[in-house]
């Protein structure tokens, strides 16, 4: 054996022993022939187990790192959860102001509608009395004029006359006797005066009146916006809630894994606690080892069986290990197999489905309001074709075919020999250009058929086919010559390029995004920690 400095060296050692020393650690024996190879031992484990202390030591400081940023996380959350709940209260504030405001909006607009009411039944009743008063100032008109004034019944009632006191406020009552009596016995004159100053009342009630309805207007307007901006609050609302019954059920969740977390945490500290009496044990024992005295040379028969009892320790230390091994293995497999069936997952899917059935109906409700302003597009659009279908055939003038001098003869003849057959109802056309002039509508020679003429359906198709080649043409030119806007606009047109709107992608909130992510690393971390609490070093 030799020293380097304090640490003793083995000479002739094999590497089984080698590996068998790194790999064990037990109680040293002092009856052995050889001490110095049972400090090496230890000293070999106690480096081990100070390496397995620094990595446990990490290994904590990281779990405490992640419960901080885990408390951080749970901070946040909870400030955003209070700054939406502090949200919510004034969205409800706001709406229960914007009901008030209606409700005293609403009553102010029956009243309007009850002064309208009592404004246009007294023009009414003015208008009567006025029709009565004209047809007896024609009367009285017709007959003869006399000297004195005309003592008859009354022409205004005591009625006529409390409406008059009551419609014209401003005059005295002198001037009001002066206008209508209100005895019986007492004559009226019917003056000029008195029909200027009943027009005049008129006048000023249908003024009034159409300031009552200017108002009923303004108010009409004034409870549309409050309406609109009523839904707008009450959508707002019901996204909002739906976010804030998102984030309580994750923080819910967010609190059970640091729940978990803490006891974890706890546990590893605890772990820590015992490997570290366990080194200061062996400290002692190297420390005892070093400093003591030599120990006595033991007997043959006695270091036999302390080899045996050397080796039945080893085989039975090697079969512990093996079965920990494989219980710790054992253990992570079924924690893994029972993880993934965990009350925690199922929670997470269910909220997500939730989410996404949530977005689902809100698209599906999306697309039936766009069914329905798909139908009514199509049925305005089909009325739209209908009445240009109508004044386009009452404004499409007849067909004119200019044939070439070639075959003048040849349409005269056929004219005369076959009978002109009545045509099918045309299709409905599409909108075309501006007509072309006669010379570029037809231009082509007629077939003549075997019998010496032409039939007049062919005339009209080969007509059809040059009108629509000539419109190619015209179209491919103004296409060329065009630039800019008006070249996608005929492409759009022709139908060569489409415009397809996207799908609204459906944006989860990232808070909520954010939450998932950590519990996925919290459960994570939480697994870690408990398989290396139950190895058992």
């Amino acid at each position: 054996m030799e020293r380097r400095g304090r640490i003793p060296v083995a000479r002739f050692r094999t590497q089984e022993g080698k590996t068998r020393s790194r790999s064990r650690v037990r109680d040293p024996d002092y009856n052995e022939q050889d001490p110095e190879t049972d400090l090496f031992t230890l000293l070999e484990d106690n480096i081990a187990l100070k390496e397995e202390n620094k990595a446990l030591k990490i290994e904590i400081e990281d779990g405490k790192k992640a419960q901080t940023d885990l408390e951080e996380e749970k901070n946040k959350v909870c400030n955003e959860l209070s700054d939406l709940k502090k949200q919510q209260l004034g969205n409800e504030t706001q709406i229960k102001e914007l009901t008030t405001k209606l409700n005293k909006i609403s009553t102010e607009r029956h009243a309007l509608d009850k002064l309208h009411k009592m404004k246009i039944d007294k023009i009414d009743d003015l208008e009567h009395e006025l029709q009565a008063l004209q047809e007896k100032h024609k009367l009285l008109a017709a007959k003869p004029k006399p000297t004195a004034l005309v003592h008859s019944a009354p022409i205004a009632s005591p009625g006529l006359s409390s409406k008059l006191l009551k419609i014209l406020p401003t005059l005295t009552s002198t001037e009001m006797e002066s206008i209508v009596d209100v005895e019986p016995t007492a004559t009226l004159p019917i003056t000029s005066d008195l029909v200027e100053r009943l027009v005049d009342e008129f006048q000023t009630l249908k003024s009034s009146m159409n300031a009552v309805e200017l108002q009923l207007y303004e108010a009409n307007e004034k409870i549309a916006e409050l309406l609109e901006n009523q839904h707008h609050l009450e959508e707002e609302n019901e996204t909002m809630r739906t976010e804030n019954t998102n984030l309580t059920k994750v923080a819910k969740l967010l609190t059970e894994n640091m729940k978990e977390s803490v006891e974890t945490s706890k546990k590893m500290e605890a772990a820590l606690i015992k490997l570290k009496q366990r080194n200061d044990e062996l400290n002692a024992r190297t420390r005892d080892l070093t400093d003591g005295p030599p120990a006595p040379s033991p007997s043959p028969t006695t270091v036999k069986a302390n080899e045996e009892f050397e080796q039945i320790k080893e085989e039975v230390e090697s079969q512990n290990r093996d079965h920990n091994e494989r219980i710790v293995e054992m253990k992570t497999l079924m924690e893994a197999a029972i993880e993934k069936n965990t009350n925690d997952e199922l929670n997470t899917f269910k909220l997500k489905v939730e989410i996404l059935e949530e977005e689902l109906r809100k698209a599906i409700a999306r697309a039936e309001h766009a069914e329905i302003e798909l139908q009514k597009y199509k049925k305005s659009n089909s009325n739209i074709s209908t009445n240009s279908l109508t004044t386009t055939f009452a404004q499409t003038e007849p067909l004119i075919i200019t044939p070439t001098p070639t075959t003048t003869t040849s349409t005269e003849t056929a004219s005369a020999t076959a009978p002109i057959a009545p045509l099918p109802p045309p299709p409905p056309p599409p909108p075309l250009p501006p007509p072309l002039p006669a010379k570029l509508i037809y231009n082509q020679k007629a077939d003549v058929m075997p019998g010496g003429g032409t039939a007049f359906s062919d005339s009209i198709a080969a007509h059809t086919l040059q009108r629509e080649k000539i419109i190619g043409t015209v179209k491919q030119q103004v296409q060329g010559a065009a630039t800019g806007l008006d070249a996608l606009v005929n492409e759009f047109k022709s139908g060569r390029v489409t415009l397809r709107r996207n799908r609204r992608k459906t944006r989860t909130n990232e808070a909520l995004q954010e939450m998932f992510q950590v519990l996925e690393i919290s459960q994570k971390q939480n697994r870690n920690s408990k398989i290396c609490i139950n190895m058992q070093f």
